[in-house]
């Protein structure tokens, strides 16, 4: 049996669940949806003593709180928590195709989606033209209601939400960084948490807007020079969910994915993926993985059974 917690935030589509399934012919009792809060639902299952796997996704810090209360049930664990996810772009990439990746890796689902492209590694060679290009292109991005189909950025979840990011731009300007395209409320909109796509330029490592998750329609540009700045600067964070890396050079594309820090890696593409295929981070992005077979290892587990064909030898102890 399956009990899902959906976010609070959230609960709508989730309630279309049991109807799905109950359709579907699953028997009764085996699919269970529970509304509530975090710290009282959420918290009631993770204790209970009848859950045996707890699979979560959300931030790192609630990752962190449910780890420590499902220790005391030795509990399997499946976390897919947080990402500041770079996106390298080297001089030799194709850089239209780079551009549009960076702007839909950011952009795409109001910048609400784990694996976000939210840190961009330019070479120096190119980074101005890139960073002039990609102000552009944010600028342009429309934002709007949902029912529009002409939308391509809609509101942020909550207000409370809402005012999380827009504390993060306000950090970016405080700390110094370049800002290039968007950082406020888009023409035409008065009301709702809407944020005009936001790109800051010459952030540095040591920016809140470089190393914390902001979640939400805004994007770091940060310069390199070379191959080695650009892994070090790739690796600066706590998080390690997914990376992009856009190069013509297939020796340099291939040593870059064996050392950039995350569980999911992408070279000239932009997070399309095989769905049988592992997801999950490393460091602070969470622990273990789900995605085909690897699903059924997180929710099952293994039963081993030695059945003898023939009398095997047994070393007779205690014969004198």
């Amino acid at each position: 049996p399956v009990v899902l917690k959906p976010a609070e935030w959230s609960p709508l589509s989730a309630s279309l669940l049991p109807e799905i399934m109950e359709e579907a012919g699953l028997p009764e009792g085996v699919f269970n949806l529970v509304h509530g809060i975090g710290e009282q639902a959420g918290a009631a299952l993770v204790a209970h003593p009848d859950v045996p796997v707890i699979s979560f996704t959300g931030e790192t810090a609630t990752g962190q709180t449910i780890m420590r209360d499902a220790a005391t049930g030795l509990k399997t664990l499946s976390m897919e928590l947080g990402g500041k996810s770079p996106l390298l772009v080297f001089d030799d990439a194709d850089l239209d195709r780079a551009l549009d990746a960076a702007v839909f890796g950011v952009f795409s689902l109001n910048g609400e989606r784990c694996t976000a492209s939210s840190r961009i590694l330019v070479q120096d060679t190119v980074y101005e033209e890139f960073v002039g290009r990609l102000a552009e292109r944010a600028a342009r991005v429309r934002v709007g209601p949902p029912h529009d189909l002409a939308t391509e950025l809609g509101a942020l979840i909550h207000p409370e939400h809402y005012e999380r990011v827009m504390s993060y731009v306000r950090a970016g300007v405080e700390e110094g960084a370049r800002l290039v395209a968007g950082g406020g409320r888009p023409d035409g909109l008065p009301e709702g948490n809407f944020l005009a796509a936001t790109v800051f330029a010459d952030v540095t490592p040591a920016m809140r807007i470089f190393q914390e998750e902001i979640f939400g329609p805004v994007v770091c540009v940060t310069p390199f020079s070379t191959e080695t700045e650009a892994l070090e600067l790739a690796n600066a964070t706590r998080y390690g969910l997914a990376a992009y890396v856009w190069t013509s050079d297939l020796r340099r594309a291939h040593r870059l994915a064996q050392s950039v820090e995350a569980g999911m890696l992408w070279i000239n593409s932009q997070n399309i993926r095989d769905l049988r295929t592992p997801f999950g981070g490393v460091k602070a992005s969470g622990l273990g993985r789900e995605g085909g077979r690897y699903s059924i290892d997180v929710y099952t587990e293994a039963h081993i059974v030695h059945v003898a064909t023939e009398d095997l030898p047994i070393p007779r102890f205690g014969l004198g």
